[in-house]
C-alpha cells in the first residue's frame, strides 16, 4: 500500500526552504496549488508539489523569471516533444545574464572612477564622490 504524504504550508516551507509567503505567492500566480484543503480550510500538498517547488526554487536561485519558470512547467506537460524550447528559453536567459554582467561591469568602473575622486582625508563638504553624484557627472 503506497501512502501519499502531504504536507502543511508550514511543513512544505521548512522541508523546502521556501518561506511560507512565496509559497501563496506561487499558488496565486499559479504555479503551485495545494492538493486539497481540509475540512479546517488547511491546504494540504502532495510530494508532486513539493518537487515543483524545488523545481521553481532552483529555477528563481538562476533568476529565471515567473513567466519562463510558468512555460518551463508547460512544456514539461508534454514528455515526449523535442527540447529545442527549453533550448532556447535558456539561451535567451543566458543572452539576458550576459547583458546583465556587462551593465555590472560598467557599474564597477564607474564606481571606481568615483572612488578614485575622493581620498580620505577630505571633509565631506569637499567630497568629490557626493559633488559627482550630485552635478550628474560619472
Amino acid at each position: 500500500m503506497n501512502i501519499q504524504k502531504h504536507y502543511l504550508i508550514k511543513e512544505l516551507s521548512t522541508k523546502s526552504g521556501v518561506s511560507v509567503d512565496s509559497i501563496r505567492f506561487y499558488e496565486k500566480k499559479k504555479l503551485l496549488k495545494p492538493s486539497f484543503r481540509a475540512d479546517n480550510n488547511y491546504r494540504y500538498y502532495d510530494e508532486e508539489m513539493y518537487k515543483r517547488l524545488v523545481f521553481i526554487k532552483r529555477c528563481r536561485n538562476l533568476d529565471i523569471s515567473l513567466t519562463e519558470i510558468q512555460t518551463l512547467l508547460e512544456l514539461e506537460q508534454s514528455p515526449t516533444q523535442s527540447c529545442h524550447a527549453v533550448n532556447e528559453l535558456i539561451d535567451n536567459h543566458i543572452r539576458q545574464v550576459s547583458e546583465k554582467i556587462k551593465e555590472l561591469e560598467n557599474f564597477k568602473i564607474q564606481l571606481s572612477t568615483l572612488r578614485a575622486s575622493c581620498n580620505e582625508t577630505s571633509q565631506i563638504n569637499d567630497c568629490q564622490i557626493l559633488k559627482h553624484l550630485e552635478n550628474g557627472i560619472s
